[in-house]
């Protein structure tokens, strides 16, 4: 059993919509940063030259179309489990769709500079941060949400979904640190270790649920 999907049979229309403007706002993300690609005018009609001039373009375009692909697919499964969204859970909504808005920016901000340098850490840190309310959203249901969570669920498995939520965000951020040439063993170790951990939890756990 995937304790990541589940489908609730009750839901409240103001969830619906708030799903509904997600899933907008994300594909429209995700156009904008398509439109955004422009043959260079100094193209000499060749792919070699087409990638010289423009690969940094492709290369930021293919970062971020992954973490929008990777966020919506992790909100959805979050909200699958909801039935019903309250004013808080609204109000962290729209922080996240804030957050998604700017990434055509910060793809525009590698496209020119290129992925290093203090423009890799805003872009790196703009994608944190959609992870990190990303989480939130869940943590705020699971744990102070009032009948927003369909059936119920033990706090372990609540705490594992939100500790998985966060891998994405803790990833990015040991990611970014390595790209800017800070790394050392006390950056890959933890990241290591929190995957091997989470994951280890998830199974133990798991088993525990399906019994």
């Amino acid at each position: 059993m995937d304790m990541l999907e589940h489908e609730t049979k009750i839901r409240d229309y103001n969830l619906e919509r708030l799903i509904m403007l997600t899933d907008g706002v994300f594909a429209i993300a995700i156009t904008l940063l398509a439109i955004e690609l422009h043959p260079p005018a100094n193209w000499d009609r060749t792919f070699a030259g087409l990638m010289a001039h423009a690969g940094r373009n492709f290369l930021a375009y293919a970062m971020s179309f992954v973490f929008i692909a990777i966020y919506w697919a992790s909100h959805r499964r979050t909200f699958k489990r909801f039935k019903r969204a309250d004013g808080v859970l609204t109000g962290i909504s729209f922080v996240l769709l804030a957050l998604v808005t700017l990434v055509p920016f910060g793809t525009k901000l590698i496209a020119v500079a290129g992925p290093r340098g203090e423009p890799l850490m805003m872009y790196m840190s703009l994608v944190i941060a959609i992870g990190v309310v990303n989480a939130l959203q869940w943590g705020y249901a699971a744990f102070l949400g009032r009948g927003i969570l369909e059936g119920r669920m033990g706090w372990p498995l609540k705490l594992l979904i939100f500790l998985i939520l966060l891998i994405v965000p803790s990833l990015m951020a040991s990611l970014a640190v390595i790209a800017n040439g800070r790394a050392t063993p006390w950056v890959y170790a933890p990241m290591a270790l929190s995957i091997v951990g989470v994951f280890w939890l998830r199974r133990v756990i798991g088993k525990k649920h399906d019994h």
